[in-house]
């Protein structure tokens, strides 16, 4: 784990990568884009329930930043659709890490989903790993080393974006990553997690790294231990003061922060290269996040996935 005294500012990748990706209903529309192809706003929010006006500035968010374009749906049409660019495309291991996770770990039914790596006809599990030694990471085998040193002064930028019920991003289906993305899929709950990859235990000092209000982050840390993700223990020198320790549950999640960190150094680092060094060291290589097949032993493109969504009858069957 990374010592206390590593300082993160505004340019760490997960919070740059946040500023864009947004939230809960952004994966829900990438899930639509990636995996089912989806080009049209009707068919967004049909498929997603989502409220038109929040629709529009979802993706009006992820063309102005890149990860999608707006154009004509046939060449001269005057119809038009909204396709991923290759930015936009790199985005898959993010969303099979967060389908994997609320798979493996959600308390509810079953979804009935599937992710298959077409080449071998298997599904794709624990699919994000080392990009040198193909091997899944474990957080507590990760050396961190920060390449910013200034604290950040806030992020009011991040006031406006709100948590998402369940209940509301699985208003159409059933779904892994919407599961995932009402555990930590607003920026706050990310960002937090973040903090608690980087060895940080305590409410204060989450607090004075984050610059977040006191009683945003008593309300995400009392759901995370709600979700079984952190657990609360006395501070062995001070045991009038909790300190806040990530679960096997929790540990589980390292693989989404891994894989937007990885999109966030490749498409949005500046001249100055990536702020945050990451080293495996059960290989002793710096690393970022791949997408490979464990049957397979084979890294995994998006033309060669097919996703089988689930329905409301998968799940009544199950």
């Amino acid at each position: 784990m990374l010592q206390n005294e590593l300082i993160v500012d505004s340019s760490c990748s997960v919070e740059r990568s946040f500023e864009i990706l947004g939230g809960a209903w952004t994966f829900l529309v990438l899930r639509e884009a990636l995996l089912d192809n989806v080009v049209q706003f009707d068919s967004f929010q049909s498929n997603l329930g989502i409220a038109r006006e929040s629709l529009k500035r979802v993706l009006k968010r992820l063309v102005r930043h890149g990860v999608m374009e707006h154009r004509p749906l046939n060449e001269g049409g005057r119809r038009k659709g909204y396709f991923l660019t290759e930015q936009g495309r790199d985005l898959l291991p993010a969303l099979v890490a967060a389908l994997n996770w609320g798979q493996d770990w959600s308390d509810k039914e079953p979804t009935g989903e599937r992710l298959v790596h077409t080449n071998c006809g298997q599904p794709l599990k624990k699919a994000v790993v080392c990009s040198e030694c193909h091997q899944v990471v474990d957080p507590r085998d990760v050396r961190f080393e920060s390449r910013i040193r200034t604290r950040s002064k806030g992020r009011e930028r991040f006031a406006k974006m709100r948590y998402v019920e369940q209940a509301l991003l699985e208003r159409q289906r059933p779904c892994s990553i919407a599961r995932t993305m009402a555990t930590i899929g607003d920026p706050w709950s990310f960002l937090i997690i973040r903090e608690c990859f980087y060895g940080v235990r305590r409410f204060d000092i989450f607090q004075r790294r984050l610059s977040i209000a006191s009683n945003i982050l008593a309300a995400r840390l009392k759901r995370f231990v709600a979700a079984g993700i952190l657990k609360t223990r006395p501070v062995p020198d001070q045991p009038h003061l909790s300190e806040y320790r990530m679960t096997e549950k929790g540990m589980a999640l390292y693989a989404i922060p891994l894989a937007i960190i990885a999109w966030g150094d490749k498409w949005l680092a500046d001249d100055k290269g990536p702020p945050l060094i990451l080293t495996h060291k059960s290989c002793g290589h710096t690393f970022s996040a791949k997408l490979f097949c464990q049957t397979c032993k084979t890294e995994v493109d998006i033309d060669q996935v097919t996703y089988r969504p689930s329905s409301r009858s998968d799940c009544e069957r199950t």
